[in-house]
């Protein structure tokens, strides 16, 4: 059984064509509602999907980790991970699907980080993050900062995630690959919102993003 797990807030004029388009490929659509003041709850409900609300704005991280419980108590074996905003094309899933089926337990739907497509600060932040985070987990790390990515539910078992916010993306990275599971990349076509731009602090966020990641690079895997 599959799951897509979509944190949203404030995507009501965004969320309705995700989920759409997302349903054809899943059995399961659950949007973590996460303190949107719009009405993004009636409309993830009214395009077909199941929706939990946070109150109040708890970030992606705690978004994402109430949907991984939702998936392992509801026995979903594979997990759906994408933005709500429409920088993640629904429609290339398969193709991170068949990657998957290939013997992989992560895979991670690469952009391209080209001028035209992306900002230059934020080609920078993406290729320093994915040499930093290569090296730490031993393996090539295309696009460490991605959202856009299928797993295996025994990965969201397996793992206990204790970052915030944004960093979880990176969180899984490392400690998948310290633990052993396999991990792939698919090119995907970047689509970059004025919605994308917004949410990312152009220094606090890259900060935060070091710290944690040399913190994570001393993480052991428990047996």
């Amino acid at each position: 059984m599959l799951i897509a797990i979509i944190p949203a807030k404030d995507e009501a004029h965004n969320i309705k064509d995700v989920i759409i388009k997302t349903r054809k490929y899943v059995d399961f659509v659950l949007v973590i509602d996460d303190g949107s003041i719009d009405d993004t709850k009636t409309v993830a409900e009214s395009a077909g999907a199941f929706v939990i609300r946070n109150e109040v704005n708890l970030g992606k991280a705690d978004a994402l980790k109430i949907g991984f419980r939702y998936a392992i108590e509801h026995n979903f074996d594979t997990i759906v991970l994408l933005d709500a905003d429409g920088q993640h094309d629904p429609d290339e899933l398969p193709k991170l699907l068949n990657k998957l089926n290939e013997g992989y337990d992560i895979v991670v739907g690469a952009r391209k980080f080209l001028p035209q497509l992306m900002p230059p600060l934020r080609i920078f932040a993406n290729s320093f993050s994915s040499f930093l985070v290569s090296v730490i987990c031993g393996t090539k790390i295309l696009d460490s900062q991605s959202g856009y990515r299928v797993l295996r539910a025994e990965v969201a078992k397996k793992i206990k995630f204790e970052t915030k916010r944004y960093q979880l993306d990176t969180e899984m990275l490392i400690k998948a690959a310290k633990c052993g599971f396999k991990i792939a990349f698919v090119e995907i076509n970047t689509i970059y919102t004025n919605r994308a731009k917004s949410k990312i602090n152009q220094i606090i966020d890259p900060l935060k993003f070091l710290f944690v990641t040399l913190k994570l690079a001393f993480y052991r895997c428990k047996k």
